[in-house]
């Protein structure tokens, strides 16, 4: 039996995508995942795919890899493109959980003052809100609501959850300004991801993402309420204060502290 050529596989999963309303990047990320293979998709095995996942440095990545291969091939064989399948029986790949790295202070006050708009626009609302890119792209105006206590916001995050959070004054008279019921910003998750880096590395801070501002926020609450774990938990929109925990020891440096005074 003859394969599809891949220019036709390529032309067809593209069109996928774009009716999905994917980015391109992801497209042409998912795509070179199946040309590091080395073989057909109709031929490829579950070992074939395994070296793929092999190559990335990182826990983190292999784990997405691992994700995407199985969305692709699933694809592939919903359109009938393939009738293999090597992803059936490949284990769910743990993603490991790495050490934040958030803004220092002197940096998020760069971006915050220094950055050119829309991105200082993101960076404040990161910063002092904790949203993801996602979040920050998804912001409407009619989820910004004023209490007597202050503002709060709705936030449609990760895993759909649906919450509502206190926010700080500067970050609702960025949704206010916008003066509309709608979407703030015009723009993908991964567009604003990749402009906020560019923007970062154009003023000095190298080697940090966006998700820093999310760092920064979580470490800078916990220092300000006194390490309340429970709080910032809320505030993070966390599942578990597990997750929050992580940030404990960047947010005091306690722990180095401890360290120094027996060297």
């Amino acid at each position: 039996m003859d394969h599809i050529p891949l220019e036709v596989i390529k032309e067809k999963l593209h069109d996928r995508y774009r009716a999905q309303g994917f980015s391109e990047n992801l497209f042409r990320n998912d795509w070179n995942l199946i040309l590091r293979s080395g073989v057909h998709p109709q031929v490829a095995t579950e070992e074939d795919l395994q070296a793929v996942i092999l190559r990335a440095k990182s826990q983190g990545t292999r784990a997405n890899y691992g994700s995407r291969l199985k969305s692709v091939f699933n694809a592939l064989n919903k359109m009938k493109l393939i009738t293999n399948n090597p992803t059936l029986e490949m284990p769910v790949i743990r993603k490991g959980r790495g050490i934040p790295h958030p803004l220092t202070k002197g940096e998020a006050e760069l971006l915050m003052t220094e950055a050119r708009e829309p991105m200082r626009s993101w960076f404040i609302v990161g910063c002092l809100a904790g949203l993801r890119a996602m979040e920050v792209s998804k912001l409407r105006g009619l989820d910004l609501e004023e209490t007597a206590e202050g503002y709060t916001l709705r936030v449609y995050g990760k895993g759909g959850t649906d919450l509502a959070v206190p926010i700080a004054n500067r970050v609702a008279e960025i949704i206010k300004a916008a003066n509309t019921k709608g979407r703030i910003f015009q723009v993908t998750p991964n567009k604003l991801s990749s402009r906020a880096s560019a923007e970062m590395k154009r003023l000095g801070i190298e080697h940090k993402t966006f998700h820093a501002c999310r760092h920064y926020f979580a470490t800078t609450m916990l220092e300000k309420s006194g390490g309340d774990l429970l709080a910032v938990r809320d505030l993070m929109r966390h599942s578990s204060v597990a997750t929050t925990q992580i940030y404990t020891q960047l947010a005091t440096g306690r722990t180095r502290s401890l360290v120094s005074m027996i060297s």
